[in-house]
This record gives structure tokens, sequence and C-alpha cells, in this order.
């Protein structure tokens, strides 16, 4: 993507440990690789810290199922072969899935410094073993989400890491931005948001030419939030209008810098527009001031 980045020549020395806790069912939380933040802002207020269960995607294993990857590294320069499975709590794979958003399974692949991105559909085989090429992928640590939808229950998002070895180009978190241009289009993001619901809306134009997106995912697009920090992963849906805009309902739990990426169909391919935004801290008074998270220059 458009970052500015610089090659930096430390070496991939992280090794991520996923424990199941006793008590909770879940692996530990993901380490977090890449820009300096302060996390002494990312303190949680009191409204923020009940709705902090609605991000997913931290942890190996959580509601009764765990992300058994294959693999935990591949090679750099060319594309690779990965496999994981879905396993219930005695082992076994979990084989039945609902359909979510077309797809009984989403794989997305994110760096660790938030900006190489893949939203990949795999398949699975009869004995519950997903598989998907992916294509060759700068060295970094990765982030592999699974989101899913186990039959008749609700949907569930694991996380797990990947590393790809080699020189990792250093590279800051792009700046707060609402415009991306890829792939010759020009998309517009609109929304204040803001701890609680939010409702985020995307204009897509080319040549200055506004454009009605393609139907994608059984929607007018798709889009993936990321929590700075810990790489939490935060559930949106679709709010597709009349009107043809591009929408989405989002609870932000706490307050401070987020990562979008929206997926869009137009013109026989799927683009993905990104983007860095921060989020505002409730304010007793009614009002809303923006948090004062640092976000690095690095465009």
């Amino acid at each position: 993507m458009r970052t500015g980045s610089r090659l930096g020549a430390y070496g991939l020395g992280v090794v991520a440990v996923f424990g199941l806790a006793a008590a909770a069912g879940a692996g530990l939380g993901p380490i977090h690789v890449g820009a300096s933040l302060n996390h002494a802002s990312m303190s949680v207020p009191a409204a923020g810290a009940a709705r902090i269960a609605e991000l997913s995607g931290m942890v190996v294993a959580a509601d009764g199922y765990r992300l058994v990857p294959g693999v935990s590294s591949v090679g750099a320069g060319a594309a690779s072969s990965y496999t994981f499975r879905i396993a219930r709590i005695d082992g076994s794979s979990l084989t039945g899935f609902d359909q979510l958003r077309e797809r009984p399974l989403h794989l997305i692949v994110l760096s660790r410094n938030l900006i190489d991105y893949l939203h990949v559909h795999p398949s699975m085989d009869g004995d519950g073993t997903w598989s998907v090429e992916l294509p060759a992928l700068r060295p970094s640590s990765y982030r592999v989400y699974a989101d899913f939808k186990p039959v008749g229950a609700d949907e569930v998002t694991l996380g797990a890491d990947l590393q790809i070895a080699g020189l990792v180009p250093a590279a800051d978190l792009p700046v707060v931005s609402t415009t991306d241009v890829i792939d010759g289009y020009q998309v517009t993001l609109h929304g204040d948001e803001a701890v609680g619901s939010s409702t985020i809306e995307f204009d897509v134009a080319r040549n200055g030419e506004a454009i009605v997106t393609d139907p994608y995912l059984g929607a007018k697009g798709h889009l993936v939030v990321i929590r700075v920090g810990d790489l939490g992963y935060l559930h949106v849906h679709p709010l597709d209008g009349a009107d043809g805009a591009v929408r989405f309902a989002a609870e932000f739990p706490t307050p401070g810098a987020y990562r979008l990426f929206f997926d869009f169909a137009n013109g026989g391919g799927v683009h993905t527009a990104s983007f860095t935004v921060d989020v505002l801290v409730d304010d007793p008074s009614g009002s809303a001031s923006v948090d004062t998270m640092p976000v690095h220059e690095g465009k």
C-alpha cells in the first residue's frame, strides 16, 4: 500500500506464545510489533470497559473452539499454501458451518504494522482441514483472523500469528485520513467515529465520477476494523440503503486509533481502501473530544 517505508534491518525475533486459560478457555493475546504507541493513552474509561468483549481475534481459542494452524511460518518471495483447522475442546475438527456473508469462513491476513492486508476464502476438505494459496507476502509478522459461524451458533473470530522470515521494512502507522486512492478509485470516508454506536459511510468515485459498487459478499462492500495496539477485531454490519451509499454500523468499545479496511467490488475485481481513524472519547457533558493518542507520520 501507499505508506512511505524505510528499509530496516531488524530481524524477526518475535515468537507468539499462546496458552489456554483454565478459567476463560482462551489463549493469550497477541504480541504487538510495529509502530511505537503511547499505551498510557489506551486506558479504558468505565463506559468502554463494559464493551471490551465486542472485540475478538486477540485469542487463539474462545467459545469452545480453537484455531489450529498447520504452519506458523512460510517463506518469503513466493506463493505458499496455508492450512488450518477449527477444533472443538475435545480436539475434533469442526466441519459444520453456517454461511456468514455468503461464505462459510473468512480469513484475514494482516501485517502487524497494519499495512499489508489480505482477505481470502479458503476451502475445506472432508476432515475439516482448511487450505488456501497465499500470494507472496513481504517479510513481517502477520496476524491471521479466522471469522466463521458454527451451525446454529454465534459468529466467532479467532486469531493466530504467521511469520514471514527476512528483512522487515520498518513503517510507521499511516496518518489519519478520510480519503484513499486505490487502483484508480477515489474512496472517501464519512462518519463521526466515537465510543459506542457509529455509522461509517464510504463514497467511491473513478475519474471524478461517483460509481455504485457491485454486490460483494451479500452487500455493497465489506469492512474490517482493527484496533491499533492489541489488534482487536471489531465486527461491523452493513447498512445498505436504497440511495446506493455504502454504510456500516460499528460499536467502538474504546477510544484510540483504529485501522479500517474497506473491500468493494467494481470493474470485475475486488479493491481495498484503507484508513486510519481516531475514535472519539465519550464526554459526560454530552460532547465528544478527540483522543490524544499520537498517530505517527508515515505516508
